[in-house]
């Protein structure tokens, strides 16, 4: 999902409640923080406490994560969300993240994530899907196989499937801020073939 928002001249962003639906029950407090200054992640506190204590183990054993978590400590502070529903950004990210006017917010399953629309843009064209790119989303979204169209056999009591494949198209519209648009279209099934619930 990704959502088009503004960061006010305080350095405030109102998070829509719509883009948090993998937390349960009421947060207002979060840590923002980046892995390298170019984008703000919001955590919600009681996640963000599992990630750094799985990061901090990580780097007792391996020296080489140490400076993933140098940045995410320099980067990052923890904030209470106002009444509004707004998040102070940070003075250090609200400048090397650019957090200023329009702003584009991706929805991820621990976090989200905050990126000055321009600059999103400009990343997006600097790295293109390359075929490999293609070929994985692909994999992923045919796999693995399971039933979608059921057929009960009564005679056996048991229950048929049968597969159901996907296929990912990437649209590219002139509009920029539609070129993370995707549309999924899958064969559908012979409808007389699906089970009837009773």
């Amino acid at each position: 999902m990704c959502s088009s928002l503004k960061v006010d001249q305080k350095g405030r962003l109102k998070i829509p409640m719509t883009l948090l639906t993998t937390v349960k029950g009421p947060v207002t407090e979060f840590y923002l923080t980046s892995e390298n200054g170019g984008s703000v992640r919001i955590y919600p506190m009681h996640i963000w406490k599992e990630v750094e204590e799985r990061l901090e183990r990580v780097c007792l054993h391996r020296g080489a994560n140490q400076k993933l978590l140098a940045r995410v400590k320099y980067f990052g502070q923890p904030v209470t969300m106002d009444k509004q529903g707004r998040v102070l950004i940070p003075i250090v990210l609200r400048e090397t993240a650019q957090m200023r006017g329009a702003v584009d917010v991706l929805d991820y399953v621990n976090y989200l994530e905050v990126w000055n629309h321009a600059r999103l843009m400009k990343n997006l064209k600097s790295t293109p899907i390359t075929a490999q790119d293609e070929k994985t989303l692909n994999e992923l979204s045919s796999g693995p196989r399971f039933p979608w169209t059921m057929r009960l056999n009564k005679e056996e009591g048991h229950v048929h499937g049968k597969e159901r494949r996907f296929v990912v198209h990437r649209r590219v519209h002139e509009d920029s801020r539609s070129q993370l648009s995707h549309a999924v279209r899958g064969a559908r099934t012979d409808p007389t073939r699906r089970a009837r619930v009773a």
